[in-house]
């Protein structure tokens, strides 16, 4: 080989170890903007108690342990430690605040008067159909395929009832309301129902419902509700009212079985959820099977758990899962009850 072959090859190397750290310092940079947003994020969501960007924050511990860990590799491998540890610490942080959720176990069943060998089995759906959606036939698949004792569907305006109007004669027993333009909370129900009216709670835009249903002798007290769309600080005000209303009012049910079901518009990860349960005398129907982010459908990776089956003490969980992809923005609930 030739000096001048040899010198060639010499400067193409020279020309590629630069390129290769060139590379490596962008990546490095995407990394320290990615765990210096993460760390934003963290400390942000701390506030979600008393400030409303925080609570939008609050709901995505999952995610930020998942990126951290990501950067923490980036920087690991580029031996960079001071940011290694930053960003370990930050998955660390989310994952603490998140385990609590993920690793929830359902309580024993709580001890009834009722026969032994004799349990009455509920099944209740809850639907957020997505008003400008138009797929009527998949949910009419859903609820023929999942056969319910009793379907909550929020956002219905007067479309989705005339879409929806040959499922909703296999329900005997049916409840609406509605609020500002048209939309509002329906409640079919194969079982009895007693007792029906709209639920106090100021949702003027979709009026939540409660009812009493009767299965084999045995009530049901339910709620069925969509709170606001905190996005601004005004309806995070509406719906944070919203929550503690609810809470009110499902302590006020002492003498029979609670289920609360719908779009509630908040995590488990939110202070306001927490409070929701402790003054509500409320537990998740989701202890115990696992994480099931509900919305948004477009983009799982974001996927946070919004509508919820919340359950008294008086209420044993037997099942509860994501339906199918129905043409929503939001996936479909499913929960099994025994009374």
């Amino acid at each position: 080989m030739s000096g001048s072959e040899a010198a060639a090859r010499g400067a193409h190397g020279e020309i590629s170890a630069v390129r290769d750290q060139a590379l490596w310092r962008r990546i490095l940079a995407v990394g320290a903007v990615l765990t210096l947003s993460l760390l934003g994020a963290s400390l942000l969501a701390t506030t979600a108690g008393a400030f409303w960007l925080g609570d939008l924050a609050v709901h995505f511990p999952v995610q930020y342990a998942s990126l951290a860990l990501i950067a923490f590799v980036l920087f690991a491998i580029a031996r960079s430690p001071g940011w290694a540890a930053l960003a370990l610490s930050l998955a660390a942080f989310n994952a603490m605040n998140a385990a609590p959720v993920l690793a929830a176990r359902p309580p024993a069943a709580a001890p009834t008067a009722r026969s032994p060998g004799d349990p009455v089995r509920v099944r209740v759906a809850s639907v957020n159909v997505l008003y400008t959606s138009g797929q009527f036939q998949r949910v009419a698949d859903f609820i023929h395929r999942e056969k319910p004792d009793a379907v909550v569907l929020v956002e219905m305006d007067d479309s989705w009832r005339r879409g929806l109007a040959a499922v909703e004669r296999e329900f005997p027993h049916r409840y609406q309301t509605r609020g500002r333009g048209g939309r509002g909370v329906t409640l079919w129900s194969r079982l009895p129902m007693q007792d029906v009216g709209m639920l106090p709670i100021e949702a003027r835009q979709e009026p939540g419902i409660e009812a009493t249903l009767t299965a084999s002798g045995r009530s049901l007290r339910l709620f069925g509700v969509h709170t606001s769309w905190p996005v601004v600080p005004r309806s995070a005000g509406r719906r944070n009212q919203q929550l503690t209303l609810l809470a009110r009012h499902a302590h006020r049910v002492t003498t029979m079985p609670l289920l609360i079901v719908g779009d509630l518009n908040v995590s488990p990860f939110s202070p306001w959820f927490a409070r929701l349960l402790a003054e509500g005398g409320l537990r998740t129907a989701t202890e115990g099977f696992g994480w099931q982010p509900t919305w948004p459908v477009f983009m799982p990776p974001a996927g946070i758990q919004i509508d919820h089956a919340l359950v008294n003490p008086a209420v044993t969980v037997r099942g509860f899962r994501r339906g199918p992809f129905i043409g929503s923005d939001h996936w479909p609930i499913v929960v099994d009850l025994v009374l």
